[in-house]
């Protein structure tokens, strides 16, 4: 840790922000903003493709235990301990209404930090999603009940439909609206 003026430790993301980026140009190199598009990743939940946006930290577990929480819904999974933390582990799935059934899932994707942590199940990893080769949709097709506010734009590749995800929208909307039976 860095420690300030008066002797006090700075925060890791203090310290890390605290130095300006090098002036490309000195060195000569021509790096514009528009030259870099940062990677988008997207993952399937059935027969739809969702995109991560690029500011959500995400981590892929693999050989996980979910610890069941009585009296929910099919779809809530339970807790998992992720370092200490416990996070909710959602069946998209079931929860959009495009499986009946719960199933074994491989993975578990963790998709952000802190109290907005949340757990998906996913069955095939996160992968990358070359927006360039995509067409951008002009509107937003028929949805689940809840997910059509929470998309921010949507894409074509392959036949196959990747929706941006909002996933904190989303799940604010579900805490919202589904109560407990």
């Amino acid at each position: 840790m860095t420690m300030t003026e008066d002797n006090t430790m700075m925060l890791p993301e203090e310290a890390l922000n605290r130095f300006q980026k090098p002036d490309t140009a000195l060195l000569g190199l021509d790096v514009s903003a528009h030259d870099y598009q940062q990677p988008r990743y997207g993952f399937k939940v059935s027969n739809v493709g969702l995109l991560i946006s690029p500011e959500t930290m995400c981590e892929v577990m693999k050989n996980f235990t979910v610890y069941p929480v009585p009296n929910t819904k099919p779809w809530m999974h339970g807790l998992v301990n992720l370092r200490g933390n416990l996070i909710p582990v959602y069946d998209l799935s079931m929860l959009l209404g495009l499986s009946e059934y719960p199933v074994a899932h491989k993975n578990l994707l963790v998709m952000d930090k802190g109290s907005d942590s949340v757990g998906i199940l996913i069955d095939t990893l996160p992968q990358p999603c070359d927006l360039r080769r995509c067409k951008k949709l002009s509107h937003v097709p028929n949805l689940p009940a809840g997910l059509k506010n929470c998309i921010a734009d949507a894409y074509s590749v392959d036949d196959v439909l990747w929706l941006g995800f909002n996933h904190k929208e989303y799940f604010h909307y579900l805490m919202d609206t589904v109560s407990i039976s």
